[in-house]
């Protein structure tokens, strides 16, 4: 039976998963430890990335809607309406995640 490059490197990655995981299980940080306060810093981070997300879709957004449309070789060319919305969307609830952290 002819295995191939797929079945062995299906093979290698369940093997690597099971014999390498115990041996860095205690290498990290486990779910109720760390630091005292680390949450705060998590949380704070979180929402940072959240603002960051959202603002860079909200960028990307409005630039949808202000560059000229008259170039059909643009990728927004014909969509960029639905784009806009969708980054308006998108904008509006990394916001809101952002806000309710």
């Amino acid at each position: 039976m002819k295995v191939g490059a797929l079945g062995a490197g299906l093979a290698l990655t369940i093997l690597a998963l099971l014999f390498l995981e115990p041996a860095l299980a205690n290498k990290f940080e486990t779910i109720g430890g760390g630091v005292s306060g680390s949450s705060g810093i998590k949380r704070d981070w979180l929402q940072n990335f959240f603002l960051v997300v959202a603002s860079l879709s909200l960028l990307t957004a409005i630039l949808a809607v202000v560059v000229p449309h008259d170039n059909a070789l643009y990728l927004n060319f014909g969509n960029w309406k639905r784009s806009a919305i969708v980054l308006f969307i998108l904008a509006a609830a990394f916001f809101s995640f952002a806000w309710l952290i």
